[in-house]
This record gives C-alpha cells, structure tokens and sequence, in this order.
C-alpha cells in the first residue's frame, strides 16, 4: 500500500508579517492619493513656522507695534496694540489712564 501525502487547501490571503498592515485596506496605486472630502475642504491650520513676527516702532509716539504675518499669504493676522487703541492714544481728548469702553 502506498502512502499518499495530505494537502492542505491553500490560504485565501497571506497574513501580514508587519504590525502596520491593514487588514482589508482599499488599493491604491501609486499616482492616488486617499485624501478624505472633509481633509480638502477643512480650514488650513497655522503652523508655528509659517507665522512671522513682525516688529516696527511707531512714528509718531515711539511705542512699539507687534504683528503676527502669515509668511505664505503676507496677510497680517494680528496686531498689538490694536489700531483702534493707537488711534485713540493719538486722540486730542484722551488722558492717560481715562478707561476705553470702545464705543467713542
């Protein structure tokens, strides 16, 4: 009598040997890139290295002005103190120390 060797059925999908493979995750070649809907329409999110600080003293009183500026776009996103404040400091009527209540 002849021994015949058993064989086993193949495996339908090899296991991964990296902890980072997902299981069942969608092709893609190497041309798509999986960006979700949402990612493309959401804000763009400053990084600390695309803002700048910029510094500049004013003419008039001497006082300092600090400006935060997008270093992608040149778009001012902040400055201090605010115009608003410069302006009434420069105001005829304004004493130091007189409260702001930014309605004047």
């Amino acid at each position: 009598m002849e021994t015949k060797a058993a064989l086993s059925a193949p495996a339908a999908d090899p296991v991964p040997t990296s902890p980072y493979t997902k299981l069942n995750a969608p092709e893609t070649s190497a041309g798509d890139v999986g960006v979700s809907e949402a990612r493309k329409d959401a804000p763009v999110e400053h990084q600390p290295g695309d803002l700048r600080l910029v510094i500049e003293q004013d003419e008039d009183s001497g006082a300092f002005i600090y400006k935060t500026v997008d270093r992608r776009t040149g778009e001012t996103l902040q400055v201090l103190p605010r115009e608003d404040v410069l302006k009434l400091k420069h105001a005829a009527s304004y004493d130091p120390g007189a409260v702001y209540d930014g309605l004047t």
